[in-house]
Order: C-alpha cells, then sequence, then structure tokens
C-alpha cells in the first residue's frame, strides 16, 4: 500500500442526469466515438463498451464501488434522486469508463484537448472517468454532493482543474473548464495499486448526450513557443482508413492530429522542445498497421509515418507502454 497525493475539488453548483442501459457492458449505450470512418467508429464503439464497468447497489445506503483501474466512486446514503427529485429506492446500477492514461485516451478515443475561450490548447491531463446510473431503464441523478470520486494518478498537482467533456463535429473529445476554484491537494488518501487524485463529484452540467458525463482533471498547459507539427503518410494510404495521435509522455496528454490534404496530417499548439511520440493506425484489407515515432517537438516539424502489420492486440499493448 502507498501513500497517495490527491485532488480534493470542492463544492460547485452542477446538476447531471446519469443514465446506462444494462448490466452487461456490451449492451451499454455509447457516443458516437471519433472516427474517420465507420470501421474506426465500430472499433472505438467497441473498445469502450468493454471499458465499461456495471455496479449495482442499494439506493438508500449508498456505497463504495472500485474500478478496474483503480478509480474508486464513494455515493452517500440517499444520493440517488429521481428526476422529479423524489429519493429513488432500491437498486441501482451504477457504470462507470476509466480513461487515466496515454493508453487510456488512445485507445477510447479521448484527446486531452481543451477549449480555452475558442482556443483549442493542450491539457495536462490528470485522467478522465465517465460514471452514469440507472434504474430499471429510467434516467437517475444524483444530489448535490452525493458522490466522491477518487481517481489514481502518478502525481498529485494543486495547478488541477475540472473540465467536462463532448465531442465536436468531427468526432474528437473537446474539454471544457468548469470550475478552477474547487481543486485542492488532499495527501490522505491510500490506495493498493496507485497513487490517486481525489475530488467530490458534483453532477448539475447537462451534455448534448445526458447518457454520458465525462468529467476531467486537467490544465491548459501554458508554454510561449509552441509549433504546428505535421505528419505524412505513404503515397496511396487512404486518409479515412487511417488515424494519427500525438502523445505527450511528461503531460499525460494526446492529442488527435486533424487529416487535411495531400496525405498529411496536422497538430495544433505543440510545445516546442518537448518529447512526443506521434502514433498511427491504419485499418487494411486484411487488419491493422500501425506507426510509433518518437520524436522532439521542433518548429515546423514533420513526422514520415511508416506503417508496420499489427494487431489490434499488440497496439493495445503499445499504446498501454507509453
Amino acid at each position: 500500500m502507498r501513500t497517495s497525493s490527491t485532488f480534493l475539488i470542492m463544492a460547485f453548483a452542477i446538476a447531471t442526469t446519469l443514465s446506462c442501459k444494462k448490466d452487461s457492458p456490451e449492451n451499454v449505450a455509447v457516443p458516437p466515438p471519433a472516427s474517420n470512418g465507420t470501421s474506426f467508429q465500430t472499433l472505438f464503439a467497441n473498445n469502450i463498451a468493454n471499458a465499461t464497468q456495471v455496479f449495482t447497489m442499494d439506493a438508500a445506503s449508498g456505497g463504495q464501488v472500485m474500478g478496474g483501474k483503480g478509480t474508486r466512486l464513494i455515493f452517500e446514503p440517499g444520493a440517488f434522486i429521481h428526476p422529479d427529485g423524489t429519493p429513488v429506492t432500491g437498486q441501482v446500477q451504477v457504470s462507470l469508463v476509466e480513461a487515466l492514461t496515454m493508453g487510456d485516451m488512445i485507445w477510447l478515443n479521448k484527446q486531452t484537448v481543451g477549449n480555452d475561450n475558442g482556443t483549442m490548447r493542450i491539457l495536462r491531463s490528470g485522467g478522465a472517468i465517465n460514471v452514469y446510473a440507472e434504474q430499471g431503464g429510467g434516467e437517475v441523478r444524483v444530489t448535490q454532493g452525493g458522490l466522491i470520486a477518487r481517481v489514481p494518478t502518478a502525481v498529485g498537482d494543486p495547478a488541477m482543474e475540472l473540465f467536462t467533456g463532448s465531442e465536436n463535429a468531427q468526432g474528437n473529445m473537446i474539454w471544457n473548464p468548469i470550475d478552477s476554484s474547487m481543486i485542492t491537494v488532499d495527501p490522505t488518501y491510500y490506495d493498493s495499486t496507485d497513487y490517486s487524485y481525489t475530488f467530490p463529484y458534483y453532477f448539475n452540467y447537462q451534455l448534448n448526450a445526458p447518457n454520458f458525463n465525462w468529467i476531467n482533471c486537467d490544465y491548459f498547459w501554458n508554454d510561449p513557443n509552441t509549433t504546428v507539427v505535421t505528419a505524412t503518410i505513404p503515397v496511396g494510404q487512404a486518409m479515412d482508413s487511417t488515424l494519427i495521435w500525438m502523445a505527450l509522455p511528461s503531460l499525460n496528454s494526446v492529442m488527435s492530429m486533424y487529416g487535411y490534404q495531400n496525405q498529411t496530417y496536422s497538430g495544433q499548439a505543440a510545445p516546442v522542445g518537448m518529447s512526443a511520440v506521434v502514433i498511427g493506425l491504419r485499418q487494411e484489407a486484411n487488419g491493422y498497421s500501425s506507426s510509433f515515432n518518437p520524436v522532439t517537438i521542433s518548429s515546423g516539424l514533420n513526422v514520415p509515418m511508416t506503417f508496420t502489420p499489427t494487431t489490434l492486440t499488440q497496439f493495445e499493448a503499445t499504446v498501454n507502454a507509453l
């Protein structure tokens, strides 16, 4: 057991609908994942479904659940209410998705880019979770202050803020800050598997897709010296069957790179001098191929991508090792 550095996010006034459909992960409703084609939509939808963990608890007494990656959800007694505000009684199903590492972010296609007053900027990430609940197929809400979430991380960084995520028109996750005043450092949490952030998790925020409520501990990475990084794929390789990401290990951050023309993908506002890995995944007629390119970001950097055959199991293992 190791002492953990944790974040405490203070109370904030927002209430969000929580919802899931079945105890079986493969039956859980998922949002449209980011992709360049239906094959990637299916891939990421399956990955999210497989990553969804479903727990059952008594609504009146509340309780704790522990995710496979170390996230602990603590529900206060009487935390669950119906949409009309009346208390929920009986059993409630709670679902959790954890996207805590760069490998998770790539595998689930949940980039860490935030909207800073209209400017897209890289985030230093402490990990994201998605929590939702239901009873008998109907929506269930959580009272303000009814849930505390403890999220594993390697470093307890007091600069963290709270963000909520939704997908843009291209299907990529964009994070928006909620309130920077609710986070303090809590060094008292213990976990048998990892260090952790801790924060009271208040649901008051209505997303476009009410079934999914992504929350992330992040902050905007301030670097005065940034550049556009491009990646080029081989001539003849279809762009609609290829996805490119840039992973930034020192920030625990991932950026989706946008394909725009002439076999070229672009990533904005990359910090000059920082180590990164430019990653590609391509669907082929008989399987997949991948490309992993460690780089140091320099002004105007272009990364030629060379792809080699892989399996999804191999790809997942490699991104998890970043």
